[in-house]
């Protein structure tokens, strides 16, 4: 299901219904427990290698990406997006960390059949600065009715040496789409406990990062800047 079939007037009434799902939550909004223990930072604009690598700031955090997409169409019977991405993350005093992603998502069906999709695979990892063996995978997920209207569905976990982080896309605040792929992304500890998220549904990208300087952090940085910069494909399950 795709929220550009839908009018305005849905769009207004998914809004209200997730306020309203919020508002009635027996436990404290996800916003506010992350009030409590992350640091709201904004992207700046950074001069990066070249033309093709743009450059970022988060932070203390700076770096550059660069991303490719590759989509195929046959006939109208098949179709796949595939992405690759490439970028660097440091600070002052952490070696860069360097991370190389791949994956994509592909779609075959004919006018007589139900169209079916494969699952979304989108695989990073880390060298350099970054602990050996460092990995992100993410992966397509199943989400409720009202979920699935705001945002393409995904879920991953990043190995980061000790140091283990669950994403999972989560409406929080803003405009309740963003533009076909996923917008809202929430981290959590693997027992459930907030500690990230990165927002990209505003008039600015918006970061939420742990505020004590640790690993705990750096890993939350690593992985709010490879989902920044992952270009997602936007398809929903039907």
């Amino acid at each position: 299901m795709n929220i550009r079939q839908f009018g305005v007037g849905a769009v207004v009434a998914v809004a209200g219904c997730l306020t309203i799902m919020q508002a009635v939550g027996a436990e404290p909004s996800l916003e506010s427990q992350l009030q409590e223990r992350a640091e709201r930072l904004s992207l700046e604009g950074r001069k990066g290698p070249s033309l093709f690598q743009p450059g970022f700031g988060v932070g203390e955090y700076t770096g550059w990406a660069k991303s490719s997409v590759q989509s195929t169409n046959v006939g109208g019977i098949f179709s796949s997006d595939k992405a690759d991405t490439s970028l660097q993350v440091e600070r002052p005093g952490m070696a860069p960390v360097t991370g190389e992603c791949q994956g994509g998502q592909g779609r075959i069906g004919l006018d007589w059949i139900t169209f079916q999709h494969d699952s979304l695979t989108y695989v990073c990892t880390y060298s350099g600065g970054a602990p050996p063996g460092a990995e992100f995978d993410l992966a397509q997920s199943k989400g409720g009715f009202f979920a699935q209207l705001t945002q393409p569905q995904r879920a991953g976990e990043l190995r980061y040496g000790p140091i283990t982080l669950r994403a999972q896309t989560r409406y929080i605040s803003g405009l309740p789409f963003g533009g076909g792929g996923a917008h809202s992304y929430v981290v959590t500890r693997p027992d459930g406990t907030p500690v990230a998220d990165l927002q990209t549904n505003g008039l600015r990208p918006v970061f939420w990062l742990p505020r004590e300087p640790g690993p705990e952090r750096d890993a939350a940085a690593v992985l709010l800047l490879t989902l920044f910069n992952f270009r997602d494909p936007g398809r929903q399950d039907r």
